[in-house]
């Protein structure tokens, strides 16, 4: 369901390149700004606060986004009790991928469906209630937020329609609660979907309509007043990639506040490790830690030392019946982003069978972590607190 070929390309270029305490649960949720009573004369958090208490997150993946409704792809309803237990185990962050397009009024309003808009509010409250922090975003829409020069306008509409709407529910919520503009804007159905030409107007033409997008978004989640005047705004690049954000034409937007601007990245990476479905290849070395810091090191260049957050949104090492190597690979990606201020969100789809995107790390049926999964979950972990230089196997000698 998630097209997590989306990260071929990072790990392809890193290869050529050389190669993330609850307190009592509110009995009844009101449906429309449950937090605004206390969110208002909440203090700013400055950016190297926010990154640190951020810690490590997990995506509640293949949910909300699924395009037609929360269970459509077979996971259970979220619960209250879910997002306690994430934050129990160690999680200070959640991403909520969510789709609006089709529960929308449609062309040209876009007016989102009242059921569907308090239920993601609801969710997003059970997070806050446990003083996580909440990335809200605009996930599997691209087929409304088309980056080319025919679908040029109807793109803007989107964007301005779906954060006008989303900007005006959420303004009084504090700085707890971070917007995303898009994920993965692509040329979906061509053969750049994955990869940037720049040789190609299309993709350049795609990369500055992307980063238009993103200037929309700014605007007006900072015109909409309340708390959204300094909120953190998490910016997207062409399909997920961390390196297409390095390039030009691609460009940030300008902002009415300093420091309050993060950039999305994804990375699964080395991809033959990290998400292909090749189970011969499954070890994790020296040598598989190369394109972790290329991709990490080269956004810290960029964006990380002068002043733009880095948020790792998605990433994960797939199960090949590999325990000790998937703990390696999430200790060491966790204690180098740490090392650079970059927050990590474990991308969890569910599926736990070894082969390709088998990124399932919570059981949300059963509340608690998958058996499958749980060197994932320890390496996670260690990597909080473990300094880069002091990283070691978990295999036993």
């Amino acid at each position: 369901m998630k097209r997590f070929l989306s990260l071929f390309l990072i790990f392809a270029l890193a290869i050529s390149l050389c190669a993330c305490g609850g307190g009592e649960k509110t009995p009844d949720y009101v449906p429309n700004n449950a937090h605004s009573d206390v969110s208002v004369e909440a203090k700013s958090i400055e950016m190297d606060e926010l990154l640190s208490e951020m810690g490590v997150g997990w995506n509640l993946g293949n949910a909300l986004d699924a395009p037609e409704g929360e269970t459509d792809w077979h996971m259970p309803a979220t619960t209250p009790e879910m997002i306690d237990k994430i934050h129990e185990l160690g999680f200070n962050t959640i991403r909520i991928p969510t789709s609006w397009g089709l529960h929308t009024s449609g062309a040209p309003d876009y007016t989102i469906d009242e059921e569907w808009f308090a239920r993601v509010e609801e969710v997003v409250n059970y997070a806050l209630d446990n003083d996580m922090y909440v990335i809200l975003n605009s996930h599997h829409d691209n087929d409304f937020y088309y980056p080319s020069r025919s679908h040029e306008e109807e793109t803007y509409n989107y964007i301005e329609k779906i954060w006008t709407q989303i900007a005006e529910r959420f303004k009084d919520y504090d700085q707890h609660l971070i917007f995303q503009s898009m994920n993965e804007p692509r040329l979906s159905g061509t053969d750049y979907e994955w990869w940037v030409d720049y040789n190609n107007q299309d993709c350049l033409d795609a990369l500055e309509i992307i980063s238009n997008c993103n200037q929309k978004f700014v605007d007006i989640v900072r015109s909409s007043g309340g708390r959204n005047e300094d909120r953190y705004l998490l910016c997207a690049v062409y399909c997920g990639s961390g390196y297409y954000a390095l390039e030009e034409p691609y460009k940030l937007p300008n902002d009415t506040v300093d420091g309050r601007l993060l950039i999305s990245v994804h990375a699964y990476t080395p991809y033959d490790l990290a998400m292909d479905g090749n189970l011969s290849i499954k070890s994790f070395g020296a040598a598989q830690r190369q394109p972790i810091d290329d991709v990490i090191d080269k956004n810290y260049e960029k964006f990380g030392k002068n002043g733009v957050g880095v948020i790792i949104d998605e990433m994960g090492i797939t199960n090949k019946n590999n325990p000790y190597d998937r703990q390696d690979w999430a200790t060491y990606f966790v204690a180098k982003a740490k090392s650079r201020n970059q927050v990590c969100i474990w991308w969890d789809n569910g599926n736990t069978a070894a082969g390709s995107e088998a990124y399932g790390l919570f059981d949300r049926n059963n509340l608690e972590i998958f058996s499958e999964s749980k060197s994932a979950y320890d390496g996670l972990m260690a990597g909080l607190t473990t300094p880069l230089d002091e990283v070691k196997s978990s295999r036993p000698e």
